[in-house]
């Protein structure tokens, strides 16, 4: 079985985020500024073992690797941010390249959504529109190739795996499938494991994916249309309040937290339900907590206290994964370090390594 960890790269400084969001900006930025909205609220969240860490650093991505390793994860899949040819935050992958003592599998995440304001709960302003032409799948198909070819690149069958994060989102998916793969056969590749992911933004039919040449889905967690069902006053109440949320950025009044607490159990469970529909083509998610607080107003809050519950939905993945050949059996963690959604197995001084730990004996090692 191979367990493949999401990787945000958003962990040094661009000249872009120094524009859109002041000097130095980095994901930690969100993170520092965090605080409880509740008794028992695990906010802000605090790195231990790597600190406050910057990604220029050689010496951390080194860190990271033997973490993760040690613990069990098998490979980072970094999130990938193509406009046109323009990158950004491309700096880890590409220093990574270049530093063959790093002996860490990777894959990539072609992470093509339009960056706005919207993210950080402020009125909607695109700061980096996401565009595209035949000619850019081309491009962005030869640019891919070139990471493919790095040995630590990982091969499914020798298949390099590539996720798409918003399939539906191209204008014409098959051309850049059809793109991708006619490149990497250029490179000697006998064909890409292309990957879909489906959530609550992103769910389209398996028929429609096959058509487009794409056989395999990650469920990617934690998934709004699988949260517990909330009564019409709750419902009401927050709809309420993101109302005066958009009206009070308007006029410059204070904004209000919109906060959508979700058991994690709960959340575990209805995940694990949609197990039994599974195809072996289609790969299940799991994560250690959710809270996007730090970063939005109205915040949806799925604390975990317990690094035993997580093990308990691991474990169970871990078995369902079993069960199938063993080119099928992959595991996505949502995230090694999405600090800003409390979404990271990376330690904290709350925890500790608790949900590294956890991880490790959920998957039986």
């Amino acid at each position: 079985m191979k367990t493949i960890s999401f990787y945000l790269p958003q962990f040094h400084a661009i000249p872009e985020n120094d524009s859109w969001w002041g000097k130095g900006f980095t994901e930690w930025t969100n993170v520092k500024k965090a605080s409880a909205l509740f008794p028992g609220h695990r906010q802000p969240q605090v790195p231990s073992t790597l600190g406050y860490y910057d990604l220029n650093s050689d010496v951390t991505r080194m860190a990271q690797a033997e973490l993760a390793k040690s613990h069990g994860i098998d490979a980072f899949c970094y999130y990938h941010y193509w406009f046109e040819g323009k990158q950004l935050l491309e700096m880890p992958v590409n220093k990574m390249l270049k530093n063959k003592a790093i002996d860490m599998p990777f894959c990539i995440c072609w992470a093509n959504e339009t960056w706005s304001r919207a993210w950080d709960g402020q009125e909607k302003e695109i700061l980096m529109e996401q565009k595209y032409s035949d000619d850019d799948d081309v491009n962005h198909a030869k640019h891919l190739c070139e990471i493919f070819s790095d040995s630590r690149y990982l091969k499914i069958e020798g298949k390099p795996l590539f996720v798409i994060y918003r399939v539906a989102n191209l204008p014409n998916p098959k051309h850049f499938v059809d793109a991708l793969k006619a490149e990497a056969q250029k490179c000697g590749f006998e064909d890409v494991l292309i990957m879909a992911v489906r959530n609550f933004a992103s769910n389209v039919p398996d028929e429609m994916l096959s058509q487009w040449g794409i056989h395999d889905i990650i469920d990617f967690e934690p998934n709004p249309e699988e949260f517990p069902k909330r009564s019409l006053v709750g419902k009401g109440w927050r709809w309420m309040q993101r109302q005066w949320n958009a009206l009070a950025r308007k006029v410059g009044l204070p904004q209000v937290n919109s906060i959508l607490r979700v058991p994690y159990n709960k959340v575990a469970e209805n995940a694990i339900a949609l197990y039994k529909d599974f195809s072996d083509s289609h790969y299940p998610t799991v994560f250690p907590n959710w809270d996007n607080s730090p970063r939005r107003k109205a915040a949806t809050i799925i604390q975990n206290d317990n690094p035993q519950d997580f093990e308990k939905w691991v474990k169970t993945a871990t078995k369902l994964l079993q069960k199938r050949p063993e080119q099928k059996q992959l595991l996505f963690v949502n995230a090694w370090n999405e600090w800003a959604e409390s979404a990271h197995l990376e330690p904290d001084a709350a925890t500790g390594a608790g949900f590294l730990e956890a991880f490790k004996r959920g998957i039986g090692k």
